[in-house]
C-alpha cells in the first residue's frame, strides 16, 4: 500500500519543477553584444519557500572587465547566453572536432598530451578523460566560440598549478575584449583582475579593485588574503596591476 500511495503522490501531488528554459522568456538573438552587466536589487532563492541566498545585489559590470568573486556560490548560472565553465563538465563524441582551430590560437597547444588527437573517441560524458581534460576542454570550447560574456566557476579547480598558470595566461590574451567573470578560491587566479566583488551572506560588502581592497587593514578581502599565507605575493600581483591602470590613465 505504502508503494501505491507513493506513486499517487509523485504522479498527482509533487510539485512540478519550472522549466529550464523558457521559450517567450528569452534574450534577443546576439545578446549580449557588448557584454556589459547591470544588476539592480537582485533577490534569489532556491524554491518557493527556501530563504534568500542573494539579497538585494546591486551592481555595474563594464564591458571586458574581468571581474573575480571570492564566494561559493553557484548561481552565475542564472545569466544565459554566456558560456559557462565549471568545476563540472560535459563532453560528448565527435565534440572534439569543433576545436580544431584552437591550437593555432591559444597557449594551451603547449599542454597538449602528445598522445591526444582530434579523432581520439570519446565515451559519454567525456570519462575517458580526466576531470582537468574536460575543463580544459570546455574552455577551448569558449575559444572557440569567443563569447562577450564568459563565466569561469572553479574552473581550474581539478588542474596543477602549472596548468593553472597556463590557463590563466590564456584567458587574458585570448579573452581581453570579453568581460570575464571568475568565482575562485585560489587568489592568486584574480588577484590582478580590474575588480573584486566580496559576498557575505548573501549581500555585497566589498566591490573595488584588489590593490585599494588589500590596503584596508579590517577588510575583508585584506582578511582572505592575510589567511592565504600568500599576502606578499598577492599584494605584489594586485600592486603591478594597479600601477599599470594608473600609468594608463
Amino acid at each position: 500500500m505504502n508503494s501505491v500511495e507513493r506513486l499517487v503522490y509523485y504522479s498527482d501531488k509533487l510539485e512540478v519543477e519550472a522549466e529550464n528554459i523558457i521559450p517567450d522568456n528569452r534574450p534577443p538573438p546576439g545578446w549580449p553584444a557588448r557584454g556589459e552587466i547591470h544588476i539592480k536589487n537582485l533577490e534569489i532563492k532556491y524554491g518557493p519557500d527556501s530563504p534568500l541566498v542573494l539579497k538585494g545585489i546591486s551592481v555595474n559590470i563594464m564591458a571586458a572587465e574581468k571581474i573575480g568573486i571570492h564566494n561559493d556560490l553557484k548561481l552565475w548560472n542564472a545569466l544565459h547566453r554566456v558560456y559557462l565553465i565549471k568545476n563540472s563538465n560535459s563532453t560528448f563524441e565527435k565534440e572534439l572536432e569543433e576545436l580544431e582551430d584552437i591550437h593555432s590560437i591559444s597557449d594551451l597547444k603547449s599542454n597538449k598530451q602528445e598522445s591526444t588527437t582530434l579523432d581520439l573517441p570519446v565515451t559519454e560524458n567525456g570519462a575517458n578523460f580526466s576531470q582537468g581534460q574536460r575543463q580544459l576542454i570546455a574552455l577551448a570550447r569558449a575559444l572557440v566560440r569567443h563569447p562577450k560574456l564568459i563565466i569561469l566557476d572553479e574552473a581550474t579547480a581539478s588542474v596543477d598549478f602549472k596548468t593553472d598558470h597556463l590557463i590563466q595566461t590564456t584567458i587574458r590574451k585570448e579573452f581581453k575584449d570579453s568581460t570575464v567573470i571568475t568565482i575562485a578560491h585560489r587568489l592568486r587566479t584574480i588577484a590582478d583582475y580590474d575588480r573584486i566583488l566580496v559576498l557575505d551572506a548573501g549581500i555585497v560588502v566589498e566591490f573595488d579593485i584588489p590593490y585599494l581592497l588589500m590596503q584596508k587593514p579590517d577588510g575583508w578581502f585584506r582578511g582572505l588574503c592575510d589567511r592565504s599565507g600568500e599576502f606578499t605575493e598577492l599584494m605584489e600581483i594586485a600592486k603591478q596591476k594597479y600601477e599599470c591602470i594608473s600609468s594608463i590613465h
